[in-house]
């Protein structure tokens, strides 16, 4: 399995909008897609960075998912990917 990391800078975002943004929109559009195992999203910290930690069945389908959520894209408006890594998932709980 492979994990993607991705960070995303919403300080220009209103919390409450980006968070229902994300509930409505995005995580749906993210869930649906082929491979899709798990997610977690984090609200902002203090410096406006949130972030997201997806798992996939493979790489093939992780780097499908990064190319359409990877540095620069804006996935809600306000917001804009800062940062995107690939992981071996080592481990699940």
């Amino acid at each position: 399995m492979k994990a993607v990391l991705i960070e995303v800078d919403v300080t220009g975002v209103d919390a409450a909008e980006g968070i229902a943004a994300l509930r409505e929109h995005i995580i749906p559009a993210i869930t649906g897609m082929p491979g899709f195992v798990s997610g977690t999203w984090l609200t902002g910290d203090a410096a406006g960075r949130g972030l997201s930690l997806t798992v996939w069945d493979g790489e093939q389908h992780a780097r499908a998912f990064a190319d359409q959520f990877g540095p620069g894209d804006t996935p809600t408006a306000g917001a804009s990917v800062t940062r995107c890594e690939f992981r071996d998932v080592a481990a699940t709980a």
